[in-house]
């Protein structure tokens, strides 16, 4: 009886082996570490010749929400100077998403357009979180209840926070930059999640009961930047009847970048379906919200992925190393 109890527990640890590593296989293979090349020169783009120099790494992403059991391969390189930190991020993609829930009048309605827009985020440490360098963003996110309206994204404690980087295709990329922000505690929605001392954060252009566009282009400034709106040339719209069926407006105004929260400057371009985004940030920004790059050190990290989306539809990637050299 003793010798069949053995044989059964050998068997059912035999199987179980065999399950654990049979999930192992079916896990995404990709890289996680990423080394940056130290180079005399900063690269002006992403088609600069500095990034020759720079090792590949090939992250595959694994998708959630929407794009739950599906997977995104990224391409990333880095490169750094004696000053400076870029990182360079090659995906694909289908369309350049930049509609952002544009107005548009349809049957004497101001509508909101279906659509979203492409984005990128980075979450570093800036002081130890407990198990991100094990899980990575995932630790962050406390989606408990079945209620998406009260899912947050924060640290557990004081003493832990991150720096978060979040590239948006339409509302930070035309003005060269990517939201600079830090995650510290928080029990609510976007409590735990803070944008950086500064100006740059893009407004929403509605009235008060948001119904319509409340700003539109001044008439008598030329777009800088064609297709977007800045809030320093729009002017309240004061006559509406001067619009025709099928014109829009965009929903969000964008804004300058200055102070902490541009402390991430940014070079996004969609070409032949696939999205090539540079990022470039000091070493040190002397700000306290910001992790400082110690090219001694190793960094983890965690990216994200939105396609046309926004909140758990998103492509995330494991626990990221970064290491210079």
């Amino acid at each position: 009886m003793k010798k069949l109890s053995v044989y059964f527990l050998c068997f059912f640890m035999a199987v179980a082996v065999s399950l654990a590593y049979a999930a192992e296989e079916k896990k995404p293979k990709g890289d996680l570490r990423l080394l940056a090349k130290k180079v005399s020169a900063a690269p002006a783009d992403a088609n600069s010749p500095q990034w020759k120099e720079a090792a590949e790494s090939k992250l595959v992403f694994e998708g959630a929400g929407t794009f739950e059991n599906k997977l995104l391969n990224v391409s990333a390189k880095a490169v750094y100077t004696k000053d400076e930190m870029f990182l360079l991020f090659v995906w694909s993609d289908d369309e350049e998403s930049l509609v952002k829930g544009a107005w548009k009048l349809q049957g004497g309605k101001w509508v909101k357009q279906k659509g979203d827009e492409d984005r990128l985020g980075i979450t570093w440490e800036i002081n130890r979180i407990d198990k991100f360098a094990t899980k990575g963003c995932a630790i962050l996110c406390h989606n408990e209840s079945k209620n998406k309206e009260d899912w947050y994204y924060a640290v557990n404690s004081p003493a832990e926070k991150g720096d978060m980087w979040h590239w948006k295709a339409y509302r930070s990329n035309p003005m060269g930059y990517a939201d600079d922000g830090y995650v510290t505690v928080g029990k609510k929605p976007e409590e735990g999640r803070k944008g950086d001392a500064g100006t740059g954060k893009a407004k929403k252009n509605m009235t008060a009961d948001k119904s319509k566009p409340a700003f539109m282009q001044d008439p008598n400034k030329p777009a800088s930047i064609k297709g977007f709106l800045l809030a320093d040339e729009a002017v309240e719209i004061k006559d509406y009847s001067k619009f025709k069926g099928g014109d829009q407006i965009p929903q969000h105004m964008l804004s300058k970048f200055g102070g902490s929260f541009g402390d991430v400057k940014a070079k996004g371009v969609w070409k032949d379906k696939k999205w090539m985004l540079m990022l470039q940030r000091k070493l040190n920004t002397g700000h306290e919200d910001d992790v400082v790059f110690n090219p001694d050190k190793v960094y983890t990290f965690g990216v994200a992925v939105f396609n046309n989306s926004h909140d758990e539809d998103s492509y995330n990637s494991a626990p990221l190393k970064l290491e210079f050299k």
